[in-house]
């Protein structure tokens, strides 16, 4: 189960936004989060964490950041906030793969 709160939030420009996402899913190490805006078909990636390391899009390099620890829980953040950034916020869990090859 993925779950993300809040399921709604209105803020002031220049404000920031903080949403939550949590799952309990073994072995999901990668929490991805997306943003759809209004005008836009599809879903735009932001960053993800992987494991706790946070890797940003190079367009939300300065807008966000992201903090968690992938496993089980992420946090992003979203700083002063315009009106562009009005859009669906969406949060993903993905499997890591770990292949140890010998030679």
């Amino acid at each position: 189960t993925v779950l993300q709160t809040p399921d709604n939030l209105v803020k002031n420009q220049d404000e920031s936004a903080v949403i939550i996402c949590t799952h309990n899913i073994p072995n999901y190490y990668r929490i991805l989060w997306y943003k759809q805006s209004p005008d836009m078909l599809g879903f735009k990636l932001m960053g993800y964490l992987n494991y706790d390391n946070e890797n940003k899009e190079l367009e939300f390099e300065k807008k966000i950041k992201l903090d968690g620890d992938g496993q089980n829980n992420g946090t992003l953040i979203i700083s002063n906030l315009m009106q562009n950034d009005s859009a669906v916020y969406f949060c993903a869990a993905y499997y890591t793969v770990l292949r140890i090859l010998s030679v």
